[in-house]
Order: structure tokens, then C-alpha cells, then sequence
């Protein structure tokens, strides 16, 4: 048979076998116990299937669909991860704070303060508000540097004309016709009226006085505070003539014969005038200096309430310290709110650290605590009032011991103010930070005062200078981890309503991973997951039963 012939053969008979899966019955034809089938046209080729197949397969959308689900799950299982560690931290944490409605967002306006600032070349300040427990800058200069290390900004901030305790971060003093007027001090040196300013205390001048500031060349673990590129005064002229000038230092290189070695040398400038600006009762004078220096003298003559003055760098933070022996910071609410608000302004101050307590411990008793509570809710509603744009934290006591029957321990009343000042705090919109618990509870500063080298000294209320340094690190170390958490919000931008939907994210994975799966079950032990076989699991149960009964 020749080629042609047979391939004529073969489609003859693949037509006809064709044309029977066409007329051949669906059902087969019976033959006796057999039944005789024939494959259909649709089960050789489904074509149709296939393409509906392909079709759903390739769908455009739902592709896109589920890869956003898939994206979704596995960013938020990063995300959750991440505000575990955080929330964590704001729950269980020693050095946590205690916040109003317990929103760990709360000191997000004051990190947006900061990054403005930065990008305005403006200045945030920090007003660290306390008893003897920050003299000699203690606390607030550790706080301080590590702020503007991490922040940026330079400058020891405010200082009063005449500073009697020194400040261990700077070099400073003062000399002339300047008489000094305290709110916190004995009677005899209040004035005849309230106009105190935001250090809670003035000097007057009549005639001519001198102020220095230079940096302590022997505290090199402060040195962003003796750097400054700008210079304020904030005082009340009485409308009298007042007078005032700066003469500052300026370091430069010059190249000596070798063309390998320079030679820092110094001189001595006067600065132009300063730029004034009147704020109600209150005139600011500020000096914009071409160079940061570490050494500046001002002369000032005339009759003039000098309320501070303020060494700062802008395009960061400058931390204020501001002590007061004996006091309870019982005393804002005395302070004229006029001036305490344009002061405030002046300052660009965001956040009002008020750390009292200790003096209160010694008198507190159950009697006298709701009085107590009323007084410092008075502080902070005199400070809200005058600056409805900071926030304030206040800073609870640390532990204090005494002998009480002939054994040394904490005072009896304390956990009793800590938790009436926390209360209070909460109640008026302030966060709270514990520094008893901080210290690490009762007992603590009998532990502090034994430790080498000493972190208390041994009248077991003050901290050693180490101690505060301690202190001031574990302060910075709480609100660093809160503004890493802002920053890891606002890189994801992660709101308030993204935020509660990670959390039912996280919630709903751990319920589903809590069910069996196999022969496994994942239990929930504090947040941990744990695996454990279901055979380990029956056989502990039948165990437990034969020793304690069914």
C-alpha cells in the first residue's frame, strides 16, 4: 500500500471514530451483561474546562488580592513582633512610666517639638524642676548630655544671676549690685511681690554687676554644656535705663612654620548688640553669636529684675536645672502667671519635669495626704495654665531610710505619698515616674548607700554624684525607648487605627496557633508559646488524676 493510501486510511478512520463519540449513546449500549461505552468528545478534549481552568488560574485581580493578604500577614507579623517588645517594655519595664489613660503614645508631641526645632535651627527646652535631690546640676547634667549627644543642642540652659550652690557641669559665678530674692528660701529674702520668673526666684539689680560662664575643662564627660552659640538674658527693666554688653572668646587654628602642625589660639570679641523683644512685663535680650565658644562675660548696668540667664545652641535641646533646697514644689501656683507664661514662651520650653516627694515623706500621715494631694494637683494645674503646650512628667521620691526601733528601713509613709502623687499626676493629665521603683522598691537605698563605689551618700536620701549620674542615664534610657517607638511607628506609618489592627492581628495568631495541630498544641505560658506533645500532655493528665483522685 502506498504512503498516500494509508494515511487516506488512518483520517477515514480517526472521522469515523469521530463521528461516533457524536452518535454513540451516553449511557452505553447493553449487550446482555455487558454494556458497551464509548469515550465522549468532551473527556478526549476538555478544552473548556481547561480554559476555565487557565481562567481562574490567571485571574488578575484575585492575584493581586492575595498577594496583598500574603504582604499584609507577613508585615504584620513584623510589626507585632516589634510592639511586643515595646509593650513589653511599657508594661513590665522598672524604668517604664506610668501614663494618663495608659497611652504610650503620650509623649509623642513632645519628639515632634524636638524634630521641628531641629528643622527650624530653633530651641526645645526641658525644664527639670526639683529639690536638693539636683543640686549642683545632679541628674539634669547627665540628662543633659545625653539628650543633646543623641538630640543635638549645646549649652547648659538656665541659670540664675547668682548661683550659690555650683553647678559641677560648668564654671560660673557673678559679682556686683545684684541682691538675690527667693519664692523657696527663708522669709527674709522673698520679695514684695510675685514677679519670680521660671526659676522660682530673681535678682535685683541696682547699679552695675558682671556674669561668667565657662566651661569646666575638668568635667569632660559634660561637654556639651560649656559649648554656646547663643546668649539670653530675661529680665523686667522697671522702665528704667539698663545697659548690658558681651564680650565672648573665639578659638582658631593658625599654621605654624611646619606645614604639618597648627596652633589653637585665643581672642577676646565684643558681640553686636543684642536683639530685644518685649513679651508683656517681660524683656528677653538675645545675643546670636558667629561662633560657638566656651567662655562669655556679660556686663549689665541699670536698675532690672534679672530672672535668668540662658546659655543654649539652637537646632536642639537644652535641659534647664532648676533646684530647690526644702522644697516640696509647693509654690508655682505664687508664681505671677502672666510672667511664668511669657517666660515659658520665651523658652520654647515642651516638657516640665517636676520631681518632688521627699520632702513631703517626713510629715505625711494619713490624715494630712488628701491635703498633700490638693496642693500638688495646684502645681500642675499653675504650670498647665501657664504653658498649655509643654507636657509635664513629674518624678516621684526615690527610696529614703531611716532607723525606725533601732533597724534601718525605708520611711513608713512613703509608698503611701508615692502612690498619692502618681494618682494625682494621672488625674491631671501629667505621666509619672516612679524612681522608687526605679531604684528597685523597698530597701533599695540601704542597697545604693552599701554599693562600691556608693550610689547614695549615708544619710540615705541623696544620691552620690554617681548615683545621679545613674539616675539621670536610666531617665534618658525610658524616654529613648519611647521615642525609638515613635519613630518606628511613624517609619511604617503606623495610627492609631493601624495600631489596634496589628494588635487583633497578633491576637488572632496566637489563638489560632493555641489550637491542635496534629499531634501538637501550642499553650500560652505569660506570652511565651511552648509546643508540647498531646501524648506528653494525655499521659501527664492520667497521671495527675491516679495521684489526686478523679
Amino acid at each position: 500500500m502506498t504512503p498516500f493510501r494509508t494515511l487516506l486510511s488512518l483520517v477515514v478512520l480517526f472521522a469515523m471514530l469521530g463521528f461516533l463519540t457524536f452518535i454513540f449513546p451516553k449511557n452505553g449500549i447493553a449487550v446482555g451483561p455487558i454494556t458497551l461505552r464509548f469515550a465522549s468528545f468532551s473527556s478526549i478534549f476538555p478544552i473548556e474546562a481547561e480554559n476555565s481552568a487557565q481562567t481562574e488560574k490567571e485571574d488578575p485581580e484575585k492575584a493581586i488580592r492575595k498577594m496583598m493578604e500574603e504582604m499584609r500577614a507577613k508585615q504584620f507579623t513584623a510589626y507585632a513582633d516589634s510592639l511586643r517588645f515595646y509593650e513589653d517594655f511599657f508594661k513590665n519595664g522598672s524604668t517604664r512610666f506610668d501614663f494618663p489613660d495608659n497611652d504610650p503614645t503620650w509623649l509623642d508631641r513632645f519628639f515632634e517639638s524636638i524634630e521641628k526645632a531641629k528643622k527650624d535651627s530653633a530651641v526645645i527646652h526641658i525644664i527639670h524642676y526639683g529639690d536638693s535631690q539636683i543640686e549642683e546640676d545632679r541628674i539634669s547634667a547627665t540628662l543633659r548630655e545625653n539628650m543633646q549627644s543623641f538630640f543635638g543642642g549645646s549649652g547648659v540652659g538656665m541659670l540664675p544671676a547668682i548661683l550659690e550652690v555650683p553647678s559641677m557641669a560648668i564654671f560660673y559665678r557673678s559679682h556686683g549690685n545684684l541682691e538675690r530674692h527667693l519664692l523657696f528660701g527663708p522669709e527674709s529674702q522673698e520679695a514684695s511681690h510675685n514677679r519670680y520668673g521660671p526659676m522660682a526666684q530673681f535678682s535685683e539689680l541696682n547699679g552695675k554687676a558682671e556674669i561668667f560662664i565657662q566651661k569646666h575643662v575638668r568635667k569632660s564627660e559634660f561637654s556639651h554644656a560649656g559649648n554656646f552659640s547663643q546668649i539670653r538674658l530675661l529680665v523686667s527693666t522697671k522702665r528704667s535705663k539698663f545697659t548690658t554688653k558681651l564680650i565672648y572668646e573665639r578659638e582658631y587654628e593658625v599654621q605654624k612654620d611646619s606645614l604639618t602642625e597648627t596652633q589653637i589660639r585665643k581672642e577676646k570679641r565684643r558681640a553686636i548688640d543684642p536683639q530685644i523683644d518685649t513679651l508683656g512685663n517681660l524683656t528677653v535680650y538675645t545675643w546670636k553669636l558667629p561662633y560657638t565658644t566656651s567662655n562669655a562675660h556679660i556686663s549689665i548696668s541699670g536698675r532690672a529684675e534679672i530672672y535668668t540667664v540662658i546659655s543654649e545652641t539652637p537646632g536642639g535641646v537644652s535641659v534647664d536645672n532648676v533646684p530647690m533646697r526644702g522644697s516640696s514644689g509647693t509654690l508655682f501656683h505664687r508664681i505671677d502667671s502672666p510672667l511664668l507664661e511669657a517666660s515659658y514662651k520665651a523658652l520654647n520650653a515642651k516638657l516640665i519635669i517636676m520631681e518632688y516627694g521627699g520632702n513631703l515623706v517626713p510629715g505625711s500621715n494619713a490624715h494630712n495626704i488628701d491635703w498633700t494631694k490638693k496642693l500638688i494637683t495646684k502645681q500642675i494645674q499653675a504650670i498647665r495654665k501657664a504653658n498649655p503646650d509643654a507636657d509635664i512628667l513629674f518624678v516621684g521620691p526615690a527610696d529614703m531610710a531611716k532607723q525606725v526601733n533601732g533597724k534601718l528601713q525605708s520611711y513608713p509613709s512613703l509608698e503611701r505619698v508615692i502612690r498619692a502623687l502618681r494618682e494625682v499626676a494621672l488625674e491631671n493629665g501629667a505621666a509619672y515616674w516612679d524612681m522608687h521603683r526605679v531604684m528597685g522598691g523597698k530597701g533599695s537605698m540601704i542597697q545604693w548607700v552599701q554599693r562600691i563605689p556608693p550610689l547614695a551618700q549615708k544619710d540615705h536620701i541623696h544620691f552620690s554624684r554617681s548615683g545621679a549620674a545613674y539616675m539621670g542615664d536610666l531617665l534618658f534610657g525610658a524616654l529613648k525607648m519611647h521615642f525609638d517607638y515613635y519613630q518606628f511607628r511613624k517609619a511604617h506609618d503606623i495610627n492609631a487605627h493601624k495600631l489596634e489592627e496589628i494588635r487583633s492581628f497578633a491576637d488572632s495568631t496566637k489563638a489560632s496557633l493555641k489550637r491542635e495541630a496534629g499531634k501538637e498544641i501550642l499553650i500560652d505560658d505569660d506570652d511565651t508559646l511552648i509546643m508540647i506533645d498531646l501524648n506528653t500532655l494525655q499521659k501527664a493528665n492520667s497521671n495527675a488524676q491516679n495521684v489526686e483522685g478523679p
